[in-house]
């Protein structure tokens, strides 16, 4: 992280389990990295963070954080202003593709009003929500980068094979949102970075289901998806701020 000219604090959310879990891990490894605030829904399903504050002690925090609830943010941000943490790296993971109740929409018969509600209070609202509690906290003379994991299905003119209406719509949505973000934040702060990234097909339980048609060598680990991902963090500039990318540099079309 050589582009940091400052101790690295950071917020990870969405971080027990699959990239988030990996975000954690490889910025523990970095010596440039002070404290990381792993944000999650279930502490007591969080087992590898244990292991993580039994190898770095303090320098990682876990802490309960549901990017659907209003009370759970302000929660995060008042620990942070405890704390007198200033995040200057904001990593969020979080994210719904499908569950037990829910499942990508093939056709405008799968689509329910529930479903696309729940898709965008995760994909969507929950990033804007989350960047609204934190952004009194956030540096205002210091290289800073807010990134949303978002996905290439997001992008309008990527889409050509239709379907997964809530995923897709809602993906689109947070890149929008990330884009004011960047916009809104960017006036105050010339160093600021705030972008979309695209994580590519990584070996979670997000993807599982869908990895079928995946060739073995575009599946990736999420521990290879996070230090890409990082390695595209660390080279962004001010004047990216506001993109699309993708683990490996390259910049998708919206």
């Amino acid at each position: 992280m050589k582009s940091f000219e400052d101790p690295i604090v950071a917020v990870v959310i969405g971080s027990n389990r699959g990239i988030g879990l990996a975000f954690v891990q490889q910025l523990l490894m970095s010596p440039m990295v002070d404290t990381v605030y792993a944000g999650c829904r279930n502490l007591g399903s969080a087992r590898d963070l244990d292991d993580a504050v039994k190898t770095y002690g303090a320098r990682v925090v876990p802490i309960a954080v549901d990017v659907t609830s209003s009370e759970s943010i302000e929660d995060l941000a008042n620990r942070l202003e405890f704390d007198g943490a200033q995040p200057n790296l904001v990593v969020n993971c979080a994210g719904l593709l499908h569950d037990r109740e829910l499942q990508p929409e093939k056709r405008l018969e799968d689509v329910t009003l529930d479903g696309l509600r729940r898709s965008f209070d995760v994909n969507s609202i929950g990033p804007v929500v989350l960047m609204k509690a934190l952004k009194q906290l956030i540096p205002n003379q210091q290289r800073v980068v807010i990134a949303n994991l978002s996905a290439r299905v997001g992008s309008l003119s990527d889409n050509k094979l239709g379907g997964w209406y809530g995923y897709r719509a809602s993906k689109a949505a947070q890149n929008m949102f990330t884009r004011n973000i960047a916009i809104e934040l960017g006036r105050r702060n010339k160093k600021l970075v705030c972008v979309g990234l695209h994580p590519g097909t990584v070996d979670t339980d997000l993807s599982r289901p869908f990895q079928r048609s995946v060739p073995a060598q575009s599946l990736l680990s999420a521990d290879t998806s996070a230090k890409r991902l990082l390695d595209v963090i660390d080279s962004l500039s001010p004047e990216e701020s506001g993109g699309f990318y993708a683990y490996d540099g390259s910049r998708i079309p919206w």
